[in-house]
């Protein structure tokens, strides 16, 4: 009878649990945080495509975080990452390291874990030319090279790689990975190492994640405030703007009319507290397919460059801030001052709206209107240029429109050719185009990766990734085979300056605007949300970029006091030290008193839309509060 009863009250208590996160109205609205994805949470695996967006810093951790909007490596895991040679790369584990079952987490786990990116396929290190992972003690591990490999490419695998507990995937056959969504019964296998446990998925509703409370990270960041995490599935962008409204949800990346949302709901804030609010990140780009005559031509391109105004889009096309001459976006402004880009546009840059001497660059160039019809003619005909665009994005659509006519200004027939995302993208590929825009290529972390993926080319296999219009240069191609080996940042800014002149006397593509990360915080119960003034994360709460600082975010958020009828006040205290050497550590303190203020989830509706730039993957429908520009005549 006494087992009986035992084993019951056990199974009381667990039943009780349950329950606290199981029904969304038990959640303490004050210990929770709510954010939302546009797609239902349907896959956790930490390998391949979850779309569950803690999962990926929250719950397993990369060796270094990544403060995108600062282009920074915060170190995690590891208490530094150090090139001890020019072919050897050593990592040093923080002490006290470990999973979320207790196990310690070693050095076998990084080496596993990078080993086992490479079995399911999706890493080569061979391509890197990495020769040997070696551990050399329980804390220490060092990444040897063939040669002097290539240090950016590198840096980027260090946010990218998730480290694994081998004690577990050691059981999973890789083969077997790409098919696993890690729910259910294989929710067993999500033993992570971060301050956050994937509890429940509600399939087409949300995910629910309990705090970590023995966290290996909270000696050294402290424990996150949220003692619950929610993402909710909310595909459209009224509804998210509505939920704003409620309270109902926390933080999201939707394109909203948030001038209107901040007007009916004080406590929203987004990156500036100034138009456009959005955190204007990289240049949207318009490029140019130098294989096509006569864009072929440097005086070309660098007229057209000169009639496009951007400060006509911003005024009157999608939400967006002025871009400068380059392809280097707000993000990178530490590498910019370093480089000296704004002495080098006075020396060698074009100068936007100026459709003067535009004109006079195409009358050098022997592209003239020679029969009065307004139109210029090329080789006996007029120049016609196809536009190869995404009609859907009408974002992206309206600055395609004022693109055109500040080009008919200088006597420039455009041909706009109207295709569906997947279409745009593969005629960018094929180079089927001789004008078309993106913002592919410049949503990098590091000044060297923009210029590789737009000026990068050997040949029609060897070039970099976004250098649709194969422009090619000698020179731009040996500078950056230099870079690449080049850890000592003198040098590197040497090199990057050289390429920058270079872009700019060339006018490989041109930027037309500074394209905008949708993002919008809710402070009735969260404050300390990154912004501007306070960068201490990234607002891109997308599955998948957890790494590139969501994480950030989510952690150096801190409770504010409620607005309701029934609100408890909640106390928070941090202490926080920074040393920055070749690690940073940091030191937090949080006190904290639980809150019974509760919330009711609700179900959404799904809609589409067309909404383009680097939240492409909100694509989502333009209704009462979400953002509508209209053109100004």
């Amino acid at each position: 009878m006494k087992k009986f009863l035992a084993t019951l009250l056990i199974g009381l208590f667990f039943l009780s649990t349950i329950g606290i996160v199981s029904a969304a109205e038990e959640l303490p609205r004050e210990q929770t945080l709510y954010t939302a994805n546009s797609s239902p949470p349907t896959n956790a695996n930490p390998v391949y495509g979850s779309n569950i967006i803690p999962i990926a810093g929250l719950v397993f951790e990369p060796l270094f975080q990544l403060n995108f909007m600062k282009t920074e490596l915060v170190p995690w895991l590891a208490e530094y990452g150090k090139w001890v040679s020019s072919n050897v790369f050593e990592v040093k584990l923080r002490e006290g390291t470990k999973w979320q079952d207790g196990k310690p987490l070693t050095a076998e786990d990084v080496k596993f874990s990078f080993e086992y990116y490479e079995k399911v396929g999706l890493k080569n290190w061979s391509e890197y030319g990495l020769r040997e992972i070696k551990v050399v003690d329980d804390r220490t591990i060092q990444f040897v090279f063939e040669k002097t490999p290539n240090v950016w490419a590198w840096r980027n695998q260090l946010y990218r790689v998730l480290i694994l507990p081998e004690h577990v995937f050691k059981n999973i056959d890789p083969k077997n990975v790409k098919t696993m969504t890690f729910l259910g019964d294989e929710q067993k296998y999500l033993v992570g190492s971060g301050p956050y446990k994937l509890y429940k998925v509600v399939p087409q509703q949300k995910a629910i994640f309990i705090r970590n409370d023995d966290w290996w990270g909270a000696r050294y960041f402290g424990l996150p405030a949220p003692k619950y995490i929610v993402q909710l599935y909310v595909q459209s962008n009224d509804q998210a703007a509505n939920m704003f409204l409620r309270g109902d949800l926390d933080v999201g990346t939707y394109y909203v009319d948030i001038v209107e949302l901040k007007k009916k709901n004080p406590n929203i804030v987004s990156w500036l507290d100034r138009p456009p609010y959005f955190p204007p990140v990289v240049p949207v780009i318009m490029y140019f397919n130098t294989k096509h005559k006569p864009l072929d031509n440097p005086l070309v391109r660098k007229a057209i460059a000169e009639a496009i105004c951007p400060a006509q889009i911003v005024k009157q096309g999608p939400i967006s801030d002025l871009p400068d001459q380059t392809p280097l976006g707000n993000i990178m402004k530490s590498w910019k001052e370093k480089i000296g880009v704004s002495q080098l546009i006075k020396e060698y840059g074009w100068k936007y709206c100026d459709p003067q001497d535009a004109a006079k660059l195409l009358d050098e160039a022997g592209i003239k209107d020679t029969d009065g019809d307004g139109w210029r003619e090329y080789n006996g005909k007029d120049l016609v240029l196809t536009f190869a665009a995404c009609g859907p994005c009408s974002d992206w659509m309206q600055a395609v429109e004022i693109v055109v006519n500040q080009l008919k200004v200088i006597g420039i027939k455009v041909d706009v050719r109207k295709y569906d995302w997947g279409t745009m993208v593969s005629k960018q590929q094929a180079g089927e185009f001789d004008l078309t825009m993106h913002w592919a290529g410049t949503f990098e972390s590091d000044p060297y990766s923009v210029y590789h993926n737009l000026m990068y080319y050997k040949n029609e296999t060897d070039k970099g990734g976004a250098n649709f219009g194969n422009y090619y240069n000698p020179k731009a191609n040996e500078l950056l085979d230099e870079l690449a080996k080049t850890a000592d940042e003198a040098k590197q800014v040497e090199l990057l300056r050289e390429l920058t002149e270079i872009w700019l006397k060339d006018v490989s593509a041109v930027p037309l605007y500074m394209g905008t990360l949708f993002y919008e915080a809710n402070t009735q119960y969260w404050a300390n949300w990154p912004n501007e003034k306070n960068p201490t994360g990234v607002p891109i709460f997308w599955p998948g970029f957890g790494t590139w600082g969501t994480a950030l975010a989510f952690l150096s958020v801190r409770p504010a006091k409620a607005i309701g009828p029934t609100t408890v006040t909640q106390t928070v205290e941090k202490t926080q030290t920074v040393e920055k050497t070749q690690t940073v550590e940091k030191t937090q303190t949080v006190e904290k008193t639980q809150t019974i203020e509760k919330t009711v989830e609700k179900t959404v509706t799904q809609t589409k839309g067309g909404i383009c730039g680097p939240a492409l993957i909100i694509a989502l429908a333009a209704i009462p509060l979400v953002a509508v520009r209209r053109k100004r005549r």
